[in-house]
């Protein structure tokens, strides 16, 4: 039997569709492209935006235009949030909730596998949702394939304990709940010994991980970089407030940690980040990337931003220009205001215009591109470690990595090279690639 798993949405998603894999191998079935033929279709969908939830119900329609008679399952936060509505999708057979990813290779065996019910597809939509809000036990598995990346993501907290306005988070994958930190030395040496060189922490609030346990983020990263072997560890996404003197220490002083922060900003106006209910202003946001920045030497900063939240005059929007115009960010994810249902924004009057909206991210992204354009003519000459990754570039036909810092990196070379932390030199920077020749 083959399935198929589609995953929309966030790095904790990717983790979260490897363990599903990891689970229907175990029992017997075949991992398949999500764009082949196959017998299950996995859709693990996102709900951050109303192109979110778009892309997560069209992913159904695809899969079915290739295989009709598929059984299709329909997990992550879009089914988590709204299962009867999901539910109503045609030719969808299972909605199944966050808390209960992991028994995906028990339904699908006794859906596929059951000799005395051969499986038929039905009219109706089964939902299995466990309440993601009680109280619960962080539950994952050693996982030791991610879809064919180089990369293995590993995710060490899930939940959320803020209330940002905006956010559907804390309602689709509850309250925040960190693993053990003998759990995850364990995965990452699995990981390691899989033959991943670069090692991604992930959560839903990566930096809160050990607040239920007492315990500081800061130091289960100290044990994980003092794990032998060839790799490297990378932080995804964490809140400014909860990177610490000693995490920013720990980068600029460890090989093995890239120096690469990705610090969600959404706002660089006060009045625009309380209506948010973030839970730090704009001079505490600066002190900290500021603090990064005077530290990590060459240090790669990325963030979040949102344009047109409700309120969102053009004075609030300058000084989030401005405040981005400060900092050396290399790259931006810039998000248009979505109202989403069940948030408190959602409530207030979506009041700035669409067009202004998409005037607004214009601008912001126009800004990131020559800001970081500048960042990458400054490494010209350097040698920098990049991980060569499975795919090659599909434009250039060359292999393509990052370094350390996150600048994408293109080089000529052979397949063998694939999967290697390797020195390279940047040669040659344009707006759209940066080209390396290895040493």
């Amino acid at each position: 039997m083959k399935v198929a798993c589609v995953t929309l949405g966030c790095r904790t998603n990717q983790h979260d569709t490897a363990e599903m894999q990891t689970l229907l191998k175990q029992e017997g079935f075949s991992i398949v492209d999500g764009k082949d033929k196959a017998d299950a279709y996995v859709i693990n969908t996102c709900t951050v935006t109303q192109r979110s939830d778009y892309s997560s119900r069209l992913a159904v329609k695809k899969s079915l235009a290739i295989n009709p008679d598929a059984l299709v399952v329909f997990t992550g936060c879009y089914a988590q949030l709204n299962p009867q509505e999901a539910s109503k999708l045609n030719g969808l057979d299972i909605v199944l909730g966050n808390a209960d990813k992991l028994e995906i290779a028990n339904l699908l065996k006794m859906r596929l596998l059951n000799p005395r019910q051969p499986w038929k597809k039905n009219v109706d939509t089964e939902i299995i949702m466990s309440d993601i809000h009680k109280k619960r036990i962080f539950r994952t598995i050693p996982v030791n394939n991610f879809q064919g990346m180089t990369k293995a993501f590993i995710k060490v907290q899930t939940g959320c304990d803020e209330k940002c306005s905006f956010c559907t988070v804390v309602k689709a994958r509850g309250k925040s709940v960190s693993d053990t930190r003998e759990n995850i030395i364990h995965n990452i040496q699995q990981a390691i010994a899989s033959g991943f060189k670069e090692i991604t922490l992930t959560g839903i609030n990566l930096g809160t991980w050990g607040m239920d346990r007492n315990e500081k983020f800061s130091a289960l990263v100290r044990d994980i970089v003092e794990i032998s072997g060839n790799f490297r560890v990378r932080l995804s996404s964490i809140n400014p407030m909860e990177i610490d003197d000693d995490l920013i220490q720990l980068i600029a002083e460890t090989e093995k940690l890239c120096s690469h922060l990705h610090i969600p900003l959404q706002s660089g106006d006060d009045t625009t980040l309380k209506s948010m209910r973030r839970n730090y202003n704009r001079d505490q946001y600066l002190e900290v990337t500021q603090r990064a920045i005077k530290t990590i030497p060459q240090l790669g900063l990325g963030a979040d931003v949102i344009v047109g939240f409700p309120g969102e005059t053009e004075e609030a929007f300058e000084k989030t220009r401005n405040l981005i115009e400060k900092l050396p960010f290399s790259y931006l994810h810039v998000f248009a205001y979505s109202p989403r249902r069940g948030t408190e924004a959602h409530q207030i009057k979506d009041n700035v215009p669409g067009n202004i909206k998409k005037e607004r991210s214009k601008t912001l992204t126009q800004l990131v591109s020559q800001k970081s354009l500048k960042i990458r003519e400054s490494f010209l000459g350097q040698q920098e470690t990049i991980l060569i990754e499975n795919q090659r570039d599909t434009k250039s036909g060359w292999l393509k990595g990052h370094t350390g810092n996150f600048i994408p990196v293109i080089i000529e070379g052979a397949d063998s090279l694939k999967n290697s932390l390797i020195p390279v030199t940047l040669k040659e920077v344009s707006e759209h690639q940066v080209i390396g020749c290895v040493q």
